[in-house]
């Protein structure tokens, strides 16, 4: 009887003092001016300012997330010259480029791929109403878009 009422004492004491070691004690809520000290001289004494924690070898174990490179303003270039039905797009790709004409609702109005980049691509806007539309380019998996108005 005696072993039982020991084994269920330490059952409940052992959990608690390693909750007590594994948690800090919470600090003192004492306001900074209380926390001078009065020397036997009868001299305020103020607490010396804390010093910065020492830096700890191989603290940084999460590397950075990586930069995002802002995005340029002038990779995609969209010119609409409504009285004579053009529409201009050059982008700073080098490679195929899909670009795409939809409407302001996202319904693709006309397609085109153009293969380099560098050199401007003109569409034949003349048969579509005036209106505002939406120039979606996409290469690889850069997208880029321009709002453009047609006819007005």
């Amino acid at each position: 009887m005696k072993h039982l009422l020991l084994l269920v004492l330490a059952c409940i004491l052992v959990p608690a003092a390693v909750h007590a070691q594994a948690t800090p004690a919470p600090a003192a809520a004492v306001p900074e001016s209380a926390q001078e000290a009065i020397l036997p001289s009868g001299v305020v004494a103020t607490p010396a300012p804390a010093a910065a924690p020492a830096p700890v070898a191989n603290a940084s174990l999460i590397a950075p997330a990586p930069e995002t490179p802002a995005a340029n303003p002038n990779a995609i270039k969209v010119k609409a010259e409504s009285a004579a039905g053009r529409l201009t797009v050059k982008t700073d790709n080098p490679g195929p480029t899909r670009v795409e004409v939809s409407d302001v609702g996202g319904r693709p109005v006309l397609t085109h791929t153009m293969m380099n980049g560098q050199t401007p691509l003109v569409l034949n806007v003349s048969q579509l109403p005036a209106g505002a539309y939406i120039v979606r380019c996409t290469a690889y998996e850069k997208t880029g878009m321009r709002r453009v108005n047609i006819g007005l």
